[in-house]
């Protein structure tokens, strides 16, 4: 039977999505009988015009004629559900258990592979005790924390699984997160998340099924070196000293790993990447909302919390929003001893009394020179540091935040009060944000904030910023070739850490590419 994809349709709020049939009707110019199935493909909100706030779908239709107003329309191929064992079966380590490595791991697996993942952090159990006891005034774990641990980072974010690119292995992954447990409407959402309260559950379902299928885990487990013989990787050593050996050693490392950043500029594997910093900002989530969807609009049941995406380009430089968190809360994300990190998360249900997002700026090489921090591969790594270590001593420690309200901040001056008071969980201090931050990238901060005024009312004369934001993306790239190895030969570095993803679906995706690449050539280099 034929399958179409549908132009987009108006549904009004209150009307049920999959109860549009004579709309269908309408739009495709068929009869009844014409029209032989229909499902929802994806379902974004259309609220340009405050007084007129609906959805506008896309369906996936079965049709025995040729519809107007509709294409031709092919399913991708889900390769986790295709993969099958090979007779030849080899040995891999998979560094890393956030997006890129455990979609790269499972795929392994099912193809036959004999597969250890090795997490610095610990099972997500563990870990969701360690984060909550920090949040709750404890000390800092640097091994296992928001940036390390079963499920990366992406695991104490808000789960947002937005992306840019275009590959059709990301229908594998949305595939798998809902077989992992994930809710069925990140599959039609055209803004699909999971929630940090859910995500938890979905890593430890994507876990299990590496383990079903011969997979290992070592948890709490570092890697210090890599076990090189005439330039090529054997194995790793372990931070106990142990030596684990392989045919082939995915590096799916977070880009907090800067011990293994450092390790691999001896061997020439990095170069510098350019990547963002700044702060986050938090309004209520009621004013979000009224500003989104208009007063109308602001409360309506079927509406999600509302979101927002701004741009700033800049003479100089560009500041955007990024990783928005509706009804969320800002966590204390530090890895390190001694600095302040600070990102976002949000619950599946999204209904918190705030809702925040990063305000960050682009840096490049010939920034972070000018900023005497140097122009070698790791220049922007101790830009990164030494900014999370500032942000930490001028609140006074303890891994307390500086923070400053909005209009504060555009006048320089420090808060003496919040109108927004700040969800991070350890506490903060008011301080002047302007001068923790260069003067260039306080500045744009500062300009952008005006301008996102103009596009939402109040925006930039309300709310609080925290700081600071550092960990957007990784600070350098480990080199790959063609074949996705690094300098080291059998050495694959995946996913966001290495500097080819960004975020928890573009991560995934990068992971099955590599991994489905090495199942296919895996008789090579062994």
């Amino acid at each position: 039977m034929p399958i179409f994809l549908t132009k987009p349709i108006k549904v009004e709020l209150g009307e049920e999505v999959n109860d549009v049939r004579p709309k269908l009707l309408k739009l495709l110019r068929l009869k009844d009988k014409e029209l032989v199935s229909f499902h929802l493909h994806k379902q974004s909100i259309d609220a340009r015009n405050k007084s007129d706030v609906h959805f506008v779908c896309s369906y996936v239709v079965e049709t025995n004629v040729s519809p107007d107003n509709a294409t031709p329309y092919e399913y991708p191929v889900d390769v986790l559900q295709s993969v099958a064992p090979t007779d030849t079966s080899f040995d891999c380590i998979v560094i890393g258990a956030g997006p890129a490595g455990l979609f790269a791991a499972l795929y392994l697996a099912k193809s036959g592979c004999h597969v250890t993942v090795i997490e610095r952090g610990s099972d997500v159990s563990v870990r969701q005790a360690k984060v909550n006891a920090f949040f709750n005034g404890g000390p800092l774990d640097e091994h296992c924390n928001v940036q390390f641990g079963l499920g990366g980072a992406g695991t104490f974010s808000d789960g947002k699984l937005t992306t840019g690119i275009s590959s059709p292995l990301t229908y594998t992954v949305f595939q798998q997160l809902v077989r992992s447990g994930a809710p069925c409407e990140i599959l039609t959402s055209a803004l699909p998340h999971v929630g940090t309260d859910k995500l938890v559950n979905v890593v430890a379902n994507l876990r299990d099924e590496i383990i079903s299928y011969g997979g290992k885990f070592l948890f709490d487990s570092s890697v210090t070196d890599f076990v090189v013989e005439e330039n090529v990787v054997k194995g790793v050593v372990l931070h106990d000293g142990a030596r684990l050996y392989a045919d082939k050693v995915l590096l799916a490392c977070g880009n907090g790993a800067r011990d293994i950043y450092s390790c691999l500029s001896q061997y020439d594997a990095l170069a510098f990447k350019p990547f963002a910093v700044g702060l986050r900002i938090e309004h209520k989530s009621e004013f979000i909302n009224k500003a989104q969807y208009g007063l109308v609009y602001a409360t309506h049941r079927d509406l999600p919390t509302a979101s927002y995406k701004l741009v700033m380009n800049g003479d100089i430089h560009s500041c955007y929003s990024f990783c928005m968190c509706p009804g969320g809360v800002v966590v204390a994300a530090s890895s390190e001893r001694d600095t302040v990190v600070v990102n976002g998360m949000s619950n599946y249900l999204r209904d918190g009394a705030n809702s925040n997002s990063a305000l960050v700026v682009t840096v490049n090489a010939s920034d972070v020179a000018r900023y005497g921090y140097g122009s070698d591969a790791l220049s922007g790594m101790r830009f990164q540091q030494d900014l999370e270590h500032r942000a930490y001593v001028s609140a006074g420690g303890n891994y307390i935040a500086p923070a400053q309200g909005v209009k504060d901040f555009i006048e320089g001056t420090v808060s003496t009060q919040f109108d927004v008071t700040p969800s991070y969980p350890r506490g903060v201090t008011s301080v002047n944000l302007r001068e923790l931050l260069p003067q260039d990238l306080g500045d744009t901060i500062a300009e952008a904030l005006q301008y996102f005024d103009r596009k939402i009312r109040g925006f930039g004369s309300s709310g609080v910023l925290t700081g600071v934001e550092t960990r957007t993306s990784s600070p350098v790239r480990i080199t790959r070739d063609e074949t996705f190895q690094s300098k080291l030969l059998n050495l694959y570095p995946i996913g966001e850490g290495a500097g080819y993803a960004g975020g928890i679906v573009s991560s995934a995706v990068d992971g099955l590419k590599v991994a489905i690449y090495i199942s296919e050539h895996k008789e090579s280099n062994l």
